[in-house]
């Protein structure tokens, strides 16, 4: 699934890359970060949303986001305000227009601290990928208790192997493999990437992948 990146997020690209293979750069006409799969996410560090908000600017381009229903030929289906960085104070404005942005705007606002942002821009993608964020609440509730079913009658084999195929790239038939080279996910996660490139259809890319799940 490609990812298309406002120009003026290079900052984050860095992040992306390590779990999308096809990033596009361009002048996004709104948002900052456009999902293939309909999302779009507006991007502000903490101090550019206290700014947006003295200079009025915030509104402006929430009111175009709201609005908006296609972008670049993309149909939008889901809208995301992500916040990152840390406010020195949450004095009332902030807390008000955090406010305003999910009640009036209904744009769910995501706010996290600077370091959590790699982590949550690979989980975003993952849940947009495997269409997770498209569910009902009652179509997630099947689907958990189903996998919870299945994983009861699972062997201790077959458990390792559906906890890896569970994880980005690698699917039950590396997964197989991977187990019957190292034997287990303790001696996977302890493998280094030369080693996880002797497994057959493991290339550099998909081992240093695999490497930075565990590190």
């Amino acid at each position: 699934m490609k990812i298309i990146l406002d120009y003026r997020e290079r900052r984050i690209l860095k992040y992306i890359v390590k779990f999308c293979d096809y990033v596009e750069i361009t002048n996004l006409p709104i948002g900052d970060i456009l999902f293939e799969s309909g999302l779009i996410v507006e991007r502000k560090s903490a101090e550019d949303f206290v700014t947006s908000i003295r200079n009025k600017r915030l509104w402006e381009q929430l009111k175009i986001l709201r609005e908006c229903e296609e972008v670049m030929g993309i149909p939008i289906k889901r809208k995301l305000l992500l916040i990152h960085g840390s406010f020195v104070s949450y004095p009332a404005p902030i807390a008000g227009a955090i406010y305003e942005i999910v009640f009036n705007y209904r744009i769910p606002v995501v706010k996290l601290e600077n370091y959590e942002i790699e982590d949550y821009l690979r989980i975003l993608y993952k849940r947009e990928k495997e269409g997770k964020n498209e569910l009902t609440p009652e179509e997630s509730e099947r689907i958990f208790k189903a996998r919870r079913d299945l994983r009861r009658g699972l062997s201790e084999e077959e458990w390792k192997i559906y906890i890896l195929s569970s994880m980005p790239d690698v699917g039950e038939v590396l997964a197989k493999r991977l187990i019957r080279r190292f034997g287990s996910i303790h001696n996977i996660a302890n493998a280094t990437v030369g080693q996880l490139m002797q497994v057959e259809g493991i290339g550099e890319k998909k081992a240093r992948k695999i490497y930075r799940m565990f590190h």
